[in-house]
C-alpha cells in the first residue's frame, strides 16, 4: 500500500483555515473587508477576551439569500470573480471564497442575514465546519457573524494565541485601519461592553484621522496630493519634527486595501533620510491608487502583501509627493534649533530634548542622602568606560569628602586611601547645563540632566522591586484622549502605571483621567509622560519581558523628572548631585547610554598651551 493518501475533508480544512486565520484579529480582517464589499455604512464590532471568546461583525450591506448563505461557507464560493481574467481587475476586497469556510471550520459560528427584497431572514450555525441548523429569523436587514471559542478543536493553535490586552491591541489597529481607509463608513468597536472606536461617517480622510488621532496629529503633518506615471498618491506625512521610535504610526493602503508593504515602508523612509535621525520613523497615513492590473493582491494567503508590477515606479512617485509636501511647509527645520523627537539612540525616551528646556522644580530627595562614609580614591578604567566618560577623581582639601564610591563601574577598582583620599571641588555651571568640578589633576564636565536622570532611576527602580513609587494628587486632574492603539496598550500596562505611582481612571469613551503623579514629577508632565510610557510600553509589547518593560518605564520617568539643562542651580545641589552621582551603581551614563561625565587631565589641558 501507498504511503500517499488523500486528507480527509475536515482535516484539510482546518490545515487551510491555518494560512487565512492566524489569530482573532484575522476573522475580524475578513468579516469587516466581507462588509465593506457588501456596501455597509455601518459596521460594529463586538469582542470579548482579546477576540478568543467572542467576535461579532454586525453590518448594515445589502445581506445574503438563504441560498447564498449556504453556499457562502463552501471553499471557493464567492460572488467577486468568475473567470481568470478578473484576478487582473480585481475591486473588491475579498474574492478567494475562503474566509467563511475558513473560521468556520475552527470555530463556532452563528450567522443571521436578510435582503431587502425578503420577508424574513436567515440564520445559519456551523460548528467545527459542519452546518448544525438552518432555520428563519426575524432580521432588519444586512448580516451578523457571530465566531464563538476560535481554534476550539484546535488546542494547538489556541496555545499560541497571545493575552488579551495583545490579540486586543492588533484588532483595535485593524479597525483603526479601515476606519482611516473608508472616512464614509460608521465603525464601532466595543471590547468587554466598553467602546474602543466609535467613529460617524465623513467626507474626508482628514476629518476621519482628527476622529481617531485628534487635532494634535493634523498639526504636525502635511497633506499629500500627488500623480506621475498613472499613480497617484495622496494622504499625510508627518513634518520632520514630529518622528516615532517605531512604524507602527504608519499606515499604508493600496487601492483601498490596508497592506504592509516593504516597497511603501522603503520609500518613505527614503524621503525622509536626511530629515530625521537614525533610529527615528515617520508618522503617515498613506494611500496609493493605480490601475489593478498594475498589483498583484493574490501572493499572501491573508491578501496583506502585494505585489507591484513597476515597483521602482511606485517608489518614485512616493518620494515626489511627500518631499512635494514637505517644501511646501517649510521652514522643515529652523535654523539654531533641535529636532524634538531626535534621538541619538533609537531607545532614548521620545521627547527629551523638548523636556530639557522645561524649568526644574527643585523638591525633596526621593529618599535622603546617606551618611557619609570614609573617603575614596575614585579611578575610572579606560578599557571599561566609552571614550567621552573616563574621570580619575581624585581629593581636594577644601571640599568633604565624596560619598564611598567612584564615577566607574561596578568591576572598577576603588581603594580606600584615608585621610589622603582624593576629593571632588565643584567649581560652577558651564551654560546653565553643565557642572563645572574639579580634582588636583583634572577637569570634570558633567551632563547635570543625566547626572540626575542616573541617579533618580537607580532609586526608583530599587523602590520598584519593594513597593509602588510614592504619589502626588493633582488639584486639577488631566484629562487625556487616546487613540484606539494606546487605549489598548493601555489596558495592558494600566497595573504597572499604578506601581509607578500613576493614578489613571476612565473618563468618558477613549479618554482617561490622570489623578496623580509620581512625587518627583512636575504636574506639567503629565500628559506628555503617559504618552511616552504608552509609547514604550508598545514598543516592549513583544518582548513579553516585565523587567525589560519596567526598567524602560523607570528610565522615562526618571528622564521627566529629572534636572533639566538650561537650569540654573544653586552650588549645595550641584555637590549634591556629584555626591548622589558617586553613590549610584552605574555612574559612567544615563539610563539611555550617554555619557554622563567627560574628563580633561592635566597633561591634556597642558598640551592644549603648548607645555
Amino acid at each position: 500500500m501507498g504511503k500517499i493518501r488523500i486528507l480527509p475533508d475536515l482535516l484539510a480544512s482546518k490545515i487551510a483555515a491555518g494560512e487565512v486565520v492566524e489569530r482573532p484579529a484575522s476573522v475580524v480582517k475578513e468579516l469587516v473587508e466581507n462588509a465593506l464589499d457588501a456596501g455597509s455604512r455601518r459596521i460594529q464590532i463586538e469582542v470579548e477576551l482579546g477576540g478568543k471568546k467572542l467576535v461579532r461583525v454586525t453590518d448594515d450591506g445589502e445581506g445574503m439569500t438563504r441560498d447564498d448563505a449556504l453556499l457562502a461557507f463552501e471553499r471557493h464560493a464567492t460572488s467577486k470573480i468568475a473567470a481568470l481574467e478578473d484576478l487582473e481587475r480585481i475591486a473588491t476586497l475579498g474574492f478567494r471564497g475562503e474566509a467563511l469556510p475558513s473560521i468556520a471550520a475552527v470555530a463556532r459560528v452563528l450567522v443571521r442575514t436578510k435582503t431587502a427584497a425578503e420577508l424574513v431572514g436567515t440564520e445559519v450555525e456551523i460548528e467545527g465546519g459542519k452546518i448544525k441548523e438552518v432555520r428563519d429569523c426575524a432580521w432588519a436587514g444586512g448580516t451578523e457573524v457571530c465566531v464563538r471559542d476560535l481554534f476550539f478543536n484546535v488546542p494547538a493553535r489556541r496555545k499560541f494565541l497571545k493575552s488579551e490586552a495583545t490579540e486586543l491591541f492588533h484588532i483595535t489597529n485593524l479597525v483603526t485601519h479601515y476606519a482611516l481607509c473608508y472616512p464614509q463608513v460608521a465603525f464601532r468597536l466595543q471590547h468587554g461592553g466598553r467602546t474602543l472606536v466609535d467613529v460617524t461617517p465623513v467626507e474626508a480622510v482628514r476629518d476621519r484621522a482628527y476622529q481617531i488621532f485628534g487635532a494634535d496629529f493634523l498639526a504636525h503633518v502635511v497633506e499629500l496630493e500627488h500623480a506621475q506615471e498613472g499613480i497617484r498618491v495622496h494622504g499625510f506625512a508627518s513634518k520632520p519634527n514630529w518622528g516615532r521610535t517605531t512604524r507602527e504610526a504608519q499606515y499604508f493602503f493600496v487601492n483601498g486595501r490596508y497592506v504592509r508593504d516593504r516597497v511603501l515602508a522603503q520609500a518613505l523612509g527614503e524621503s525622509y533620510r536626511t530629515l530625521l535621525p537614525s533610529g527615528t520613523h515617520p508618522a503617515a497615513i498613506l494611500f496609493v491608487e493605480l490601475p489593478p492590473s498594475e498589483v498583484d493582491v493574490n501572493v499572501h494567503p491573508a491578501k496583506i502583501e502585494v505585489r507591484f508590477r513597476r515597483p521602482l515606479q511606485v517608489q518614485a512617485a512616493i518620494i515626489e509627493a511627500v518631499r512635494r509636501a514637505l517644501e511646501r511647509a517649510r521652514p522643515v527645520v529652523e535654523i539654531g534649533r533641535a529636532v524634538p523627537f531626535a534621538r541619538e539612540r533609537a531607545s532614548a525616551v521620545s521627547s527629551e530634548r523638548a523636556l530639557h528646556r522645561e524649568a526644574f522644580r527643585l523638591q525633596a530627595p526621593l529618599t535622603p542622602p546617606t551618611p557619609r562614609q570614609s573617603p575614596l580614591a575614585l579611578t575610572f578604567s579606560p578599557k571599561s568606560a566609552p571614550e567621552a566618560a573616563r574621570p580619575q577623581l581624585e581629593a581636594s582639601p577644601d571640599r568633604p569628602p565624596i560619598s564611598p564610591q567612584c564615577l566607574a563601574r561596578p568591576s572598577l577598582e576603588a581603594t580606600v586611601e584615608g585621610e589622603e583620599a582624593e576629593r571632588i571641588r565643584v567649581i560652577g555651571q558651564f551654560r546653565r547645563s553643565f557642572i563645572l568640578a574639579a580634582t588636583e589633576r583634572e577637569l570634570l564636565l558633567i551632563d547635570q540632566h543625566a547626572a540626575h536622570e542616573r541617579i533618580l532611576f537607580e532609586r526608583f527602580r530599587e523602590h520598584l522591586a519593594r513597593e509602588a513609587l510614592p504619589r502626588q494628587p493633582l488639584l486639577v486632574p488631566e484629562v487625556i484622549e487616546l487613540t484606539p492603539a494606546q487605549h489598548a496598550i493601555f489596558e495592558s500596562v494600566r497595573e504597572e502605571l499604578g506601581r509607578l505611582g500613576i493614578e489613571v481612571g476612565e473618563f468618558s469613551g477613549r479618554a482617561l483621567v490622570v489623578t496623580a503623579l509620581p512625587a518627583d514629577v512636575p504636574v506639567s508632565e503629565a500628559r506628555p509622560l503617559i504618552l511616552e510610557l504608552l509609547e514604550i510600553a508598545e514598543q516592549e509589547r513583544r518582548t513579553a519581558s516585565p523587567e525589560r518593560l519596567r526598567d524602560r518605564l523607570a528610565a522615562s520617568l526618571a528622564c521627566r523628572a529629572a534636572v533639566k539643562i538650561n537650569t540654573p542651580l544653586a552650588e549645595p545641589m550641584m555637590q549634591w548631585l556629584v555626591e548622589e552621582l558617586c553613590r549610584a551603581s552605574f555612574p559612567a551614563s544615563c539610563p539611555h547610554g550617554r555619557p554622563v561625565v567627560v574628563r580633561f587631565t592635566l597633561r591634556e589641558i597642558e598640551r592644549l598651551f603648548h607645555r
